[in-house]
C-alpha cells in the first residue's frame, strides 16, 4: 500500500505544481483525489492498450511463422523469430510497468527480502551442522535428514548438501529439516 500512497502523493504534488505554474487556483482537497484516480486509470489504460497491441502483433507473427515453416523459407523463419523475441521483450517491459503503476497491493513478503534469502543461503552449511552436534570431516557427515549411521553419507559441496537417501538442498532447507520450521523462520534465523 505504500507504493500506492507514494504514487498518489507524487501525482498530487504534480497537480499542485501545474496549477501554480499556470496561475490556476489551487485544486481543492476533494478534486485532487478524483484527479489522481483519473490519471492513474489513464496510465493503466494506456499500458493495457500497449499490451493488447503487442499481443496482437505476437499472434500475427506466430501465424506468419507457421506459414514460413510450411513454405520451408528459412530466412523468413529466422527474421520472424527475431521479431517475435523483440515483441516478447516489449511485453515483459509493459508487464513490469503495469505492475509498478498498479494500485493493487503488492504480495506480502512476510518481512523477508531477496537479500535476506541470499545471505541465508550463503551461511556456511558445515558451521550450521557443527552447531547441531554433527562432526564434519572432509566435507562429509551423518545425514541429518534420515539419521543414517554412515559418517560419510551426507556430502557438502558449494554450500549444498546431498545424501544417498535423496535429500538435497541449501542451508535454508537444512535448517528447515533440522528445526522443522517454515522457510520464513529459517531465513530469519540464519541472518
Amino acid at each position: 500500500m505504500t507504493d500506492l500512497y507514494d504514487m498518489n502523493h507524487i501525482t498530487r504534488q504534480k497537480v499542485k505544481e501545474f496549477a501554480a505554474e499556470n496561475n490556476y487556483p489551487p485544486p481543492s482537497s476533494t478534486l485532487i483525489p478524483i484527479f489522481v484516480s483519473l490519471v492513474t486509470r489513464h496510465k493503466l489504460s494506456i499500458i493495457m492498450g500497449q499490451i493488447d497491441e503487442t499481443i496482437d502483433r505476437l499472434l500475427v507473427l506466430n501465424a506468419r511463422l507457421d506459414e514460413a515453416v510450411e513454405e520451408s523459407n528459412l530466412v523468413a523463419v529466422v527474421l520472424i523469430k527475431d521479431r517475435l523475441n523483440e515483441e516478447k521483450a516489449k511485453l515483459r517491459v509493459y508487464e513490469r510497468l503495469l505492475e509498478k503503476e498498479s494500485p493493487m497491493p503488492k504480495k506480502e513478503t512476510n518481512g523477508i527480502t531477496d537479500e535476506m534469502i541470499e545471505r541465508a543461503k550463503d551461511s556456511p552449511m558445515e558451521e550450521l551442522l557443527e552447531q547441531y552436534g554433527y562432526q564434519v570431516k572432509l566435507h562429509r557427515t551423518h545425514c541429518p535428514a534420515h539419521g543414517g549411521k554412515n559418517p560419510t553419507s551426507f556430502s557438502i559441496k558449494d554450500n549444498r548438501g546431498v545424501c544417498h537417501c535423496g535429500w538435497r538442498g541449501d542451508t535454508i532447507a537444512l535448517l528447515m529439516e533440522l528445526e522443522k520450521c517454515s522457510f520464513v523462520e529459517a531465513v530469519k534465523r540464519l541472518q
